[in-house]
């Protein structure tokens, strides 16, 4: 029996502890919403549900916000350990507050200005004077007003009421909201109304961002990364599930607004979150870096603002052995005192003038490349004109406002006549003048929303939302005589070019984007065939190219 027990013992010991051994309570963790329990914050309802939390050793407290209160303070006062804010975060960070961003959840913020659908409200413009109400942390709204002129001061300024309703009976021209939420109930009370993005100035913040403390992540690095992992893993489970997630918020949190608000906004979330497209909490450093030099145009931020300690790193250089710090120092001294033999001190100055001035070079040289990679991946380098990537990111969410709202959308294809005849006639200079210019032209002439793309060598793709067909062609018909009517210099060479162009619209001949596209694209097509120089409106029937 004695040497039983003890054979016992060694299969215990070389097959490690048993469950109940390895066993240990979980770490108790807050993390702190910035709103009240919504879809919104699905991802972290569903690793709470399907127990990826306590799968990584965690007992997480789930708390929501009241209107009003700031949740980046609760976290540094230590009310909880993580939580959930806008890109306000790099203003706290410039104000000292130790704040770390884990990862991104909204790689495109919904906040946005909603105005009374009046004839006196057209543009962001028309809020001077008007009662506003504005949302705290909302900076980046304030960016999008400042980048278009508008000074916040000029607003009659209301505190937020966080309820539509006061939109809805006139008591105030525009409120600050989330394109998740209150268009909702806009919508269902059929009030009409103006959604004002700051995207549309170039002002494209990421939405809610997971963000924690750097004590937090000096003391307890393994548990700010299992809490990591957790969230996202939750967050890939609940945009794979909504209407699952949708009945957990109601059976645990309650009924605030109800089940079909809950999967609207989790529609409404899916085209900002991108999960297809993107990995759930994956953050560019060279998109935080434009955030940051948008911030530092409009003098809210000090120009070239270090991110350095603000953006989380998973995997921090190790710690060195004291063995191995003594051997560096070792080294250093070694590496000082052949230097002191070796150099005099003129030539270490010099040398190390010439370091300085080659880094501040490489700094400016890098600078310039955070900026033309930025401008690479929506604009055309030639034109200035944004790129057909730019455009297959925004019909889809173009074409969804117009059937919500019921307004009309555009889509024009334009093509130039003959392009490849200037271009061996001439050169291919002189063919990127002509398309530089046509470029210029239709850029003084858009609206404040238009969607001017070159979609690929002389092609274009224009988009106009709310517009009817019938005003689409005639400004498409206008530019196209204007454009017939300039001559085009290039040294000695004085020439002109035309172009013929297409039109579909929505709903008439299409209701999604490759639709719309198709449609657009068979009638330029029918124009080629009919001679050039003119612009032809797509059919209700696929078009035939006869």
């Amino acid at each position: 029996m004695k040497t039983l027990i003890i054979l016992l013992c060694c299969v215990l010991s070389w097959g490690g502890s048993p469950a109940w051994a390895q066993a240990r309570p979980l770490e108790k963790v807050t993390l702190q919403l910035k709103w009240l329990h919504q879809f919104q914050f699905a991802g972290y309802y569903a690793a709470q549900e399907m127990g990826f939390y306590r799968e990584a050793g965690l007992e997480v407290d789930i708390r929501e916000a009241l209107p009003g209160s700031d949740p980046i303070s609760l976290v540094l006062q230590g009310q909880a350990q993580y939580g959930v804010g806008t890109s306000s975060l790099l203003l706290r960070r410039k104000q000292g507050a130790p704040v770390v961003v884990l990862g991104v959840i909204f790689q495109h913020s919904p906040l946005v200005f909603l105005a009374r659908g009046t004839p006196e409200i057209s543009s962001v413009h028309d809020l001077t004077g008007r009662r506003v109400m504005i949302e705290p942390l909302s900076d980046e709204l304030l960016a999008y007003l400042r980048q278009e002129g508008v000074k916040p001061e000029s607003l009659s300024s209301l505190d937020h009421s966080f309820d539509p309703k006061d939109l809805l009976a006139g008591r105030v021209d525009a409120i600050s909201a989330y394109i998740t939420d209150e268009p909702y109930f806009l919508d269902k009370a059929r009030f009409p109304y103006l959604t004002l993005t700051p995207r549309s100035a170039g002002i494209d913040f990421y939405g809610d961002n997971l963000f924690t403390t750097e004590t937090e992540l000096r003391l307890h690095p393994e548990r700010a990364r299992a809490f990591l992992e957790a969230s996202l893993k939750g967050w890939r489970y609940a945009m794979s599930h909504p209407e699952e997630i949708a009945d957990l918020i109601i059976r645990r949190y309650g009924v605030r607004h109800g089940r079909d608000y809950l999967l609207y906004e989790a529609k409404q979330m899916h085209p900002l979150i991108q999960p297809d497209l993107v990995e759930l909490g994956y953050m560019n450093p060279g998109r935080w870096h434009h955030i940051a030099a948008t911030y530092a145009s409009l003098d809210m931020l000090p120009e070239d603002f270090s991110l350095e300690g603000f953006l989380y790193d998973p995997k921090p250089a190790p710690p060195l052995s004291t063995n191995m710090r003594l051997v560096l120092v070792a080294l250093g001294a070694l590496v000082l005192i052949f230097l002191g033999v070796a150099l005099q001190i003129a030539q270490l100055n010099r040398r190390l003038r010439k370091s300085m001035a080659d880094m501040t070079l490489a700094q400016a040289r890098l600078r310039e490349s955070e900026s033309r990679l930025q401008q690479q991946a929506t604009r055309d380098a030639l034109t200035g004109l944004f790129n057909r990537r730019y455009l297959d990111e925004t019909l889809e969410l173009e074409i969804a406002q117009a059937r919500r709202h019921g307004h009309p959308l555009s889509v024009v294809m334009l093509d130039l006549d003959h392009f490849k005849q200037v271009n061996d006639t001439y050169g291919h200079q002189a063919g990127d003048e002509v398309l530089k210019a046509l470029g210029a032209m239709l850029q003084e002439d858009s609206r404040e929303g238009d969607i001017l793309c070159r979609y690929g060598g002389e092609e274009f793709c224009l988009v106009f939302p709310n517009m009817p067909p019938a005003a689409a062609r005639a400004r498409a018909d206008a530019w196209r005589q204007r454009f017939a009517e300039r001559e085009h210099r290039f040294g000695d060479f004085c020439f002109q070019v035309t172009f013929s162009a297409g039109l579909a619209s929505f709903p008439e001949h299409g209701a999604h984007r490759d639709e719309l596209i198709e449609r657009a694209d068979a009638a330029l097509y029918r124009a080629k065939h009919q001679g050039r120089n003119r612009v032809e409106v797509a059919v209700q029937e696929a078009d035939s190219g006869a």
